[in-house]
């Protein structure tokens, strides 16, 4: 097994931050982490000079292989190539052409740029970034699936999940991404351990053909290294044991800050401290959930903006007792037109210009149809690809049809406004006002759908129902049953317009709305009273106890996004009963997804949660007359826990110590137990 770290940064580019390479800090690094293959790989450079100075100085202990990242198609790509002095020359030419291309951090190879240059591609060992950022698309991998058969990953958590999806062909790689440097205080542990022997491209390519060949320790995937001083975790569920002031939370402060931000730490008392009232809580709630909210009214306020652009009906009427006036008053005139207003164009509607929104829907509509590649063979069975192609072609003549008649019509329009005018002038005959009772029509329509539609969002619905543990999270809709209760963020007098509200004229409620200041993009808010609930398992709102249960429940739940848990005596602020019943089996299925650390002195967490690993922490005073920590590990059946330096300790004692007060102890509560069950 070599135990490999392909992705180490030792030149500031355009793509990173400043930094200065420290060669004393590479070299302790590969020492202390005892890693066997290095790959230098910068950003879109290579320096033959520096790779031939870092090959120098460690290249007798480990093997040091060249390699760049590419700005590849906005993703990036590790190109790691062989370090023999003729493959390095060519290597180094390569790299200079990618240099001359990319000058500044937004700059890209195209795939035909980097097939081009990097011919051909069998000769390196090809990593694009795949579940870390920028990732490279899965078009481009699979444009390039011939010479890729890894990806590299950022986490534990991302390695084994790729590592037991059957459908993932890529095997994952675990790699630091580190720039060594005076100032580093703590080193990376993200390495990966290659079942080689020899190590070049070839071999490396072969191995990672099989995913049963690399690994985060050299005897499997169960343990991983979380420090750099060789401390190991489970993959699963970690207890951490331990007397008060033994090290436990330095511990977890540490694992914390080697996850640079990608860890969710639930500390001691947290939510204990910070359990908020029912207001506040309900508004963190309401945060959290709102974007449900807005899924449920979207198209309703695509409804509201359109009806908003609608004049009123009182403007509408108006129009048409304009024109009513006007027709009477030429039909009353017309013995006393003259020769202008004799003309057929003096009384002349305008053109009702066409619109292509519609058939623009349909062509969307089509070419989903036609680029969908889930879904082909379903839509293949009822209409064919050249079909699909025959139909968006005629679409498309159509809709230049339609955009040729609505230039026209726009054109005439103008035209006849033109004539119109200069005849009016010239006459003293009265005109008919111009009217579009098509439109007028379309308005009343739309303010009757607007009826319909608005009555009901008003009614009582359930948009959102989701358990999280034994909780659950409710949003409901209901009408507003005062103007008190419809709330809005500024200071606006909303009684009037409720007065519409509540008898039901939607429309005449939202001109109402209008008046009173509120925001166009905030009217369709307060057509109906949306609720946020928690309620507990008897379906009553959570009590403040409750509260704090709720919130821990969900920050596990929320840890989804994170790559590792850790938790700091979840005991501290909850019941055993809560622990047994809620609390373990919820964690018990986090850790089949992350790792998962968790600090106790509780039975209920530390051993009837049944955990993969457990620590033990242990404060001692060293020869200097300073304080030290020792962390022992080992499986939850191990007869004695070691440290990584050897020592042992038994697992039964400290067991028994840290979560039942000592054997003496436990057998006193023993005994008691046994007396009240008789």
């Amino acid at each position: 097994m070599k135990k490999c770290d392909l992705h180490i940064h030792t030149i500031p580019t355009i793509s990173d931050e400043n930094f200065l390479f420290c060669m004393e800090t590479l070299d302790d690094y590969i020492t202390k982490m005892q890693i066997d293959v290095i790959g230098i790989t910068n950003h879109n450079v290579f320096n033959l000079c520096q790779f031939n100075d870092i090959n120098t100085r460690i290249g007798n202990k480990i093997v040091v292989l060249p390699g760049v990242e590419v700005n590849l198609e906005n993703g990036h790509i590790l190109v790691i190539a062989n370090n023999t002095p003729s493959e390095l020359e060519d290597f180094n030419e390569k790299c200079q052409q990618v240099s001359n291309l990319i000058k500044n951090a937004t700059d890209q190879l195209s795939v035909d740029q980097f097939k081009s240059i990097f011919s051909p591609l069998s000769k390196y060992l090809l990593v694009p970034h795949y579940e870390k950022d920028p990732k490279l698309s899965r078009q481009i991998i699979n444009e390039l699936s011939e010479n890729i058969f890894a990806g590299e990953v950022t986490s534990v958590k991302k390695f084994l999940y790729m590592l037991k999806n059957e459908e993932e062909r890529l095997t994952p790689l675990l790699f630091s991404d580190f720039r060594p440097q005076s100032s580093s205080v703590q080193y990376p542990t993200r390495q990966t351990y290659f079942e080689v022997d020899e190590v070049n491209i070839q071999t490396l390519r072969g191995c990672l053909m099989d995913k049963l060949k690399v690994k985060l320790t050299p005897v499997g995937n169960e343990r991983f290294s979380v420090l750099d001083d060789g401390l190991l975790l489970s993959t699963k569920l970690n207890i951490m044991l331990g007397k008060r002031s033994s090290g436990k939370t330095y511990t977890l402060n540490r694992i914390a800050e080697a996850y640079n931000g990608r860890a969710k730490y639930i500390r001691q008392f947290e939510l204990l401290d910070n359990t908020p009232g029912a207001d506040q809580f309900n508004t963190q709630i309401k945060v959290a959930q709102e974007a449900y909210v807005k899924l449920f009214l979207k198209e309703f306020e695509e409804v509201v903006q359109d009806i908003l652009q609608v004049p009123s009906q009182e403007q509408d009427e108006n129009d048409i007792e304009k024109f009513v006036i006007s027709l009477k008053e030429c039909a009353e005139e017309s013995a006393t037109k003259d020769v202008y207003s004799h003309s057929i164009i003096y009384n002349e509607s305008k053109f009702i210009i066409p619109s292509e929104q519609e058939i623009q829907q349909v062509i969307e509509a089509t070419i989903v149809l036609l680029e969908n590649k889930n879904y082909q063979d379903i839509i293949g069975k009822y209409i064919t690809l050249e079909q699909l192609i025959s139909l968006l072609q005629e679409l498309f003549t159509k809709y230049d049809e339609i955009v040729l008649q609505k230039k026209k019509k726009e054109e005439a329009n103008i035209i006849i406004d033109e004539i119109k005018s200069v005849l009016h002038l010239k006459s003293s005959s009265p005109s008919i006002s111009n009217i579009d009772f098509y439109t007028i029509a379309l308005h009343y329509h739309k303010r009757k759908l607007f009826e319909e539609i608005a009555s009901g969002i008003k009614r009582e619905y359930i948009i959102h129902k989701e358990k999280v543990g034994n909780f659950t999270i409710e949003i409901s809709t209901h009408p507003y049953i005062n103007a008190t209760d419809m709330k809005y963020g500024r200071k606006i007098a909303l009684a009037d317009a409720f007065n519409k509200y509540e008898i039901g004229s939607s429309y005449s409620f939202l001109e109402a709305l209008k008046e009173v200041g509120v925001e166009s993009d905030k009217i369709h808010t307060l057509f109906t009273k949306v609720e946020y609930k928690i309620l507990n398992s008897s379906g009553l709102p959570v009590s403040g106890g409750e509260r704090s249960e709720f919130n821990f429940m969900q920050k596990i739940k929320d840890s989804q996004l994170c790559d590792i848990l850790i938790i700091d005596e979840p005991e501290s602020s909850f019941d055993n009963i809560f622990l047994n019943q809620e609390i373990n089996s919820f964690l018990k299925e986090m850790s089949q997804q992350m790792p998962v650390v968790i600090s106790t002195h509780n039975s209920t967490i530390g051993a009837s949660i049944k955990p993969d690993y457990i620590l033990y922490t242990e404060k001692f005073i060293n020869a200097q007359n300073e304080p030290e920590f020792r962390i022992y590990g080992g499986s939850p059946s191990a007869k004695t826990l070691r440290t990584i330096s050897g020592e042992e300790i038994p697992n039964y004692t400290i067991t028994m110590d840290s979560l039942e007060a000592g054997k003496i102890a436990y057998a006193e509560r023993k005994r008691m137990y046994e007396t009240l069950d008789n």
